[in-house]
């Protein structure tokens, strides 16, 4: 038998002896995190109807409890707590080449999503929980704002930055309703980043992603709720046909399709 083939044959067999080792380990861990998700989604709920407004608020102070007792660990390095200041352009000024990949890569397909739900859905949920207080948020306003956002977050290094209807009924649905909200919030995210530089990433790994995904399986609840606001038949069809086109495909073509159908059922001898 080739030298080869024998050994092709022990590194499959270890192979193999690690699968058999790793496979329990991991079925473990999707049972425990599935267990753990239905205990948090029960637990958000019992929140809620106990406390209110505080639920999100209990159970991210529980998740950072859990992963410090479940082994997660969070480790400052060497001289890390301090006046931790962004630079101007860490990565330096993007070349003809990024730009040109940020175009085809990032900014065209994240179009629909950015007009459709930090844009027009935003702003439309923003009407529907504030009524005229919201009279300020407009769709250029929103723009506008994302664009500073962004222009500021792209000097100093940071990701891309949007409004998001998601985000919005979240925030919402778990009691921040008013301005001091965001403020509240955006001073706590300065000063951890400031206090704690690149070692907030650790700060964050101590929620498990469960935590997590509970929070957004009821924010995204929350939002899809917002279809019972339709009045006619028409609408709920052009909302199921974006809702199935998206799935099947992506959300640029039911964008699109969505647009060309709602233009057409304009048209009164059309009906649903």
């Amino acid at each position: 038998m080739p030298e080869r083939f024998k050994f092709d044959r022990l590194e499959l067999a270890g192979s193999l002896g690690d699968l058999g080792t790793l496979l329990p380990i991991a079925i473990a861990m999707v049972l425990f995190n599935g267990l753990n998700a239905l205990g948090l989604f029960l637990s958000i709920g019992l929140f809620y109807v106990i406390s209110g407004i505080y639920a999100g608020l209990i159970v991210v102070a529980g998740g950072l409890v859990a992963g410090l007792a479940l082994g997660a660990r969070f480790h400052l390095s060497r001289g890390a707590l301090g006046v931790n200041l962004p630079e101007i352009l860490p990565f330096g000024f993007p070349g003809k080449a990024d730009f040109t990949f940020a175009l085809f890569a990032l900014v065209l397909p994240q179009l629909p999503m950015t007009l459709g739900n930090a844009v027009l859905a935003y702003t439309d949920l923003s009407k529907e929980y504030f009524g005229d207080r919201s009279a300020r948020v407009t769709n250029r306003k929103a723009c506008v704002s994302m664009a500073l956002a962004n222009f500021f977050s792209f000097l100093i290094g940071g990701m891309p930055l949007c409004h998001g209807a998601g985000g919005l009924a979240a925030h919402y649905r778990f009691g921040a309703r008013t301005a001091g909200s965001n403020v509240m919030v955006g001073v706590l995210f300065l000063a951890l980043a400031v206090l704690l530089g690149d070692d907030i990433i650790g700060l964050f790994n101590l929620l498990p992603m469960s935590i997590l995904g509970v929070l957004l399986v009821f924010a995204g609840a929350q939002l899809a709720l917002t279809i019972m606001d339709l009045d006619h038949r028409k609408d709920y069809f052009v909302a199921t046909l974006i809702l199935g086109i998206t799935l099947a495909s992506n959300l640029a073509a039911g964008f699109l399709a969505g647009m060309v159908v709602a233009q057409l059922l304009r048209w009164d001898k059309l009906s649903i």
